[in-house]
């Protein structure tokens, strides 16, 4: 009877420690396989997260478009008989006409035929209408031009014996009028010898000398 009982107890003790057993690695399964699906559902969020971050930023980002041109502009002084003289801020191409019409037009009484109105805009570029019967040497004075880019020039010096009435207009105070009369001067009594002759040109006194006397050479 003792034997049957010994028997009996360590069956039972067997399938308890079998049953444990299963009941633990059953558990360690279930806590992996939880893990597992916790780490993918991980990795998904992070990867969601990325691309939505990614995303945004392209679309933040924006890269200029090739070929894209940027306005150049000029600025002009107009002066005289116009609405509303001052300084505008113009585009490249622009025309005086244009500049005009930025001062408010014409003031009546201006002699606008005293203006090239179809002449293209210059930065630094001083536009005075004048009034009718106004005489004024300059209506328009271009900016002074780079020395290098003078023609008829000695070392950047515009030479007044053989210059042109264009070019001796890039002379400061110099207009249409004086560089007509310097040039009919050359005609009728030669070239000049000496820069300072200029002043026996009609209209070019000592005051006008002094404005140009660094600008001007009578080298050959």
């Amino acid at each position: 009877m003792k034997e049957i009982w010994s028997v009996h107890k360590m069956k039972v003790l067997v399938s308890i420690s079998v049953l444990a057993l299963i009941s633990v690695l059953g558990w360690s399964s279930l806590n992996e396989s939880k893990s597992d699906s916790s780490m993918q559902q991980i990795s998904f969020i992070e990867e969601v997260q990325g691309e939505e971050v990614g995303g945004n930023n392209s679309e933040e980002i924006e890269e200029p478009e090739e070929g894209e041109v940027v306005t150049q502009e000029v600025l002009i002084d107009i002066k005289g008989h116009v609405m509303q003289p001052g300084v505008y801020r113009m585009k490249i191409g622009d025309r005086i006409i244009d500049a005009v019409e930025k001062a408010g037009g014409f003031m009546e009484g201006a002699d606008s035929d005293k203006v090239n109105l179809a002449a293209l805009l210059a930065d630094e570029m001083v536009i005075i209408v004048p009034k009718e019967g106004e005489v004024i040497d300059e209506v328009v004075q271009q900016p002074v031009t780079n020395e290098s880019d003078l023609t008829g020039n000695s070392g950047g010096l515009v030479n007044i014996n053989t210059a042109s009435e264009e070019e001796l207009t890039s002379l400061t105070g110099i207009g249409p009028s004086k560089a007509k009369a310097i040039v009919d001067y050359r005609k009728e009594n030669g070239l000049f010898k000496k820069e300072e002759d200029i002043m026996q040109v009609s209209g070019i006194g000592q005051k006008s000398f002094e404005k140009l006397r660094n600008e001007i050479t009578v080298a050959n």
